[in-house]
This record gives C-alpha cells, sequence and structure tokens, in this order.
C-alpha cells in the first residue's frame, strides 16, 4: 500500500511537470508570435551620421565627413581613412572605391590605398566601378565622353560621338566586368528617349537600343541578360542589345528597393511607389525572381525592406521582419532595447557578411541580421 501511494505521488508530479512545461511553452510562443524574439540580434552604434553618405563596402562600411572618407568595420573600428577634401564624392563595389572632385580622380583598394590618384582634362560627372575596370563620365553635362581606366588609371577606352547631344544617366559594368553598359537620354528630342549602349571595353561596341520614354533606374546583370528596370516595366537584352521579349515584367506603380543575384537569375525586390505624403514607409513587397513573381503584406509599417541569403528582411520602428523566399509568412524579431532603446527611422543596406546598417534620426546602427 505504501508503494502504491508513492507511485501515485510520482505520477502526480509528472503531471504538473509536464504541465508546467507545456505552460511555458505556450507563453514562449505567444511572446514570438506577438512581441517577437530577440534572438541573435546585437547592434553596434557607429560614429558617422546618416546625413554622411554611409555606404555598404562589402563587409564594411563607407562615409564621407565632408573632407575625410573613412572605412569602419561592421564593428564600429576604423579601418582607414583617405583624404579627399571638400566636394567630393564617391562610388564603390564590394572592394574597390572610385572618388572625385572636380577635375580629380582617385581609385582606392580594399585597405584604403591609392592605385591612381591624378587629374583628369576636364571635369568629372560620376564615375562607377566594376572588377577589372572604372568608367568616368567626363565634361559638361550635354555631349560628354566617357572614359574607361584600369584599376591603375591607364585609360583602356573611350566613347564620345555615341553621347552627341545626350546626357549620360548612369552605367555598369557586367559579364566578370569586361562589358559596359550605359544609359543615356536624348536632350533634344520631341519625346524623352532613353537609349542602352552596351561595349566589350576595348574591343567593340553594339550600338545603341531605344528604351522608350519611361525613366530606366537600374540595370541589373545575370544568367547573360541584362534587367533593365523602367518605371513602367523590366525588360531582358542580351550583350548586344537584342530584346527577349519573354522577359518582359509589368512594374508600373513599383520601385524597386534591392537586388541580387541567384544562380543565372536576378532577384529584384520591390515596393509601392512612394505615396504623395512622401512618409515612404512600406506595407507591401513584390519579389521577381526567374520565373517567380510573389507579393507580400508587411505586419506592420516598414522604413525600409533587403534582401539577404535568400531572405527577405523588412524594418519597421521596433521590429525586424524576416521572410524565406518559399514562405508566405513572416518572422517578427524585436528590436525593443537593440539599438538604445531608439527605434528605426531609415535603412541603409546591408553588407556582406549580413549586418544591416539602420538609421534612428541622425544616428545609424550596425545591426546582425538573424
Amino acid at each position: 500500500m505504501q508503494f502504491s501511494q508513492s507511485n501515485d505521488s510520482k505520477r502526480r508530479w509528472l503531471i504538473f511537470g509536464a504541465l508546467a512545461v507545456l505552460a511555458l511553452l505556450v507563453i514562449l510562443a505567444l511572446r514570438g508570435a506577438l512581441g517577437g524574439s530577440r534572438k541573435g540580434v546585437t547592434a553596434v552604434r557607429l560614429r558617422c551620421v546618416a546625413t554622411q553618405d554611409v555606404t555598404p563596402f562589402g563587409s564594411d562600411i563607407l562615409y564621407y565627413d565632408g573632407i575625410t572618407l573613412y572605412c569602419l568595420r561592421a564593428n564600429g573600428y576604423e579601418k582607414w581613412s583617405y583624404p579627399l577634401g571638400e566636394n567630393a564624392s564617391f562610388t564603390c563595389s564590394d572592394t574597390v572605391v572610385a572618388a572625385w572632385t572636380g577635375t580629380q580622380l582617385h581609385i582606392i583598394n580594399k585597405d584604403g590605398k591609392a592605385t591612381y590618384n591624378e587629374s583628369l582634362s576636364t571635369a568629372i560627372q560620376f564615375a562607377r566601378v566594376g572588377s577589372k575596370y572604372v568608367a568616368v563620365v567626363l565634361g559638361s553635362d550635354i555631349s560628354p565622353t566617357v572614359m574607361v581606366k584600369d584599376m591603375q588609371g591607364v585609360t583602356a577606352d573611350h566613347e564620345t560621338p555615341a553621347y552627341q547631344d545626350m546626357i549620360v544617366l548612369d552605367m555598369g559594368f557586367f559579364s566578370d566586368g569586361e562589358y559596359l553598359w550605359t544609359t543615356a537620354m536624348d536632350v533634344y528630342g520631341s519625346v524623352p528617349d532613353t537609349t542602352l549602349n552596351t561595349y566589350h571595353v576595348n574591343v567593340t561596341s553594339s550600338g545603341g537600343v531605344s528604351l522608350g520614354e519611361n525613366l530606366v533606374y537600374a540595370v541589373i546583370y545575370a544568367g547573360g541578360k541584362l534587367n533593365v528596370v523602367s518605371t513602367r516595366q523590366v525588360r531582358q537584352y542580351d550583350y548586344r542589345g537584342t530584346q527577349d521579349a519573354a522577359g518582359t515584367v509589368l512594374v508600373y506603380g513599383w520601385e524597386m528597393k534591392d537586388s541580387d543575384v541567384v544562380g543565372n537569375d536576378a532577384m529584384m525586390l520591390f515596393a509601392p511607389a512612394k505615396a504623395a505624403d512622401g512618409s515612404g514607409r512600406i506595407n507591401q513587397l513584390r519579389l521577381l525572381w526567374g520565373k517567380t513573381d510573389r507579393r507580400y503584406s508587411l505586419p506592420a509599417a516598414c522604413v525600409g525592406a533587403g534582401l539577404y541569403n535568400r531572405r527577405i528582411y523588412a524594418f519597421s520602428n521596433d521590429m525586424i521582419y524576416r521572410a524565406d523566399l518559399g514562405s508566405r509568412r513572416f518572422t517578427p524579431i524585436s528590436l525593443a532595447g537593440v539599438m538604445d532603446g531608439q527605434e528605426a527611422t531609415g535603412f541603409l543596406g546591408i553588407l556582406k557578411g549580413g549586418v544591416a546598417l539602420v538609421a534612428s534620426g541622425a544616428e545609424v546602427f550596425a545591426v546582425t541580421l538573424p
């Protein structure tokens, strides 16, 4: 009889223990669903401010304080600095920076050392960096020259006649950095008309193809195709400028926020074009990737969104929302207390190491993505 009572007591304790564990799991699940977990989220306050051209540079961060270009590690420590003087601008790839002011061009490697620092013949409008070359637009706004230099500053190519009576809008390198694309607009046409030109650097020019009057604002190369993004549609062209009509997707009313290349496909993340009130808050996202055209409703209004490691990340004032590409649900991760108790007000990009640059007013934080 005493043995039976002992067993009954043990069973009661086991039942109580199981119920306690179950209650704890329910509480944790509710916290995850309602408030979001903070697991894996840390933040470092950076010494730069959001107005200083804070820019991802591979796994590092660039910013310009009006005199000097600084490179910070993701932990906030300075990696190097480079004096540029006043009124400078810069652009970068993951490993190379091109900076300019007036006629002076600087090509700077990932260690902060200049491989080229010389004055060109005319003023520099802007530059773009590839893996092997730097392209520079020189001269007046109308009828400029496009010059291509290698990383030591040796001129590899230049083009002037193609831009007669035109302004160059943008340019970039593709196909292992051996080819250059440019977009330019005819300023004297009766209607706006943008032209796409492609070049095999120092070899051939394919000529130009008309893109029409809709503003082209991005070109992403993937799988042998140039994905040309305008305010109306995404179109695909090969390096000769031949269009693949099957690759056309209507995106009117949507604005691209981020892009990546996965395999042979461009991954493009869109949000609705900004509201008339200029708030810039995001409530919906749209992902184009190969044959995928998927839309997502965000749980709350967000200040920005980006792509990393085949996931979508969106940032609200106090949350990170994460979704795998095959999922239609977002996982909420709390930012409460992570950024010294401050709320997110802006999103500046994602580093290669999985660290997001998030603004809170003027301050900038490097937030480790979960």
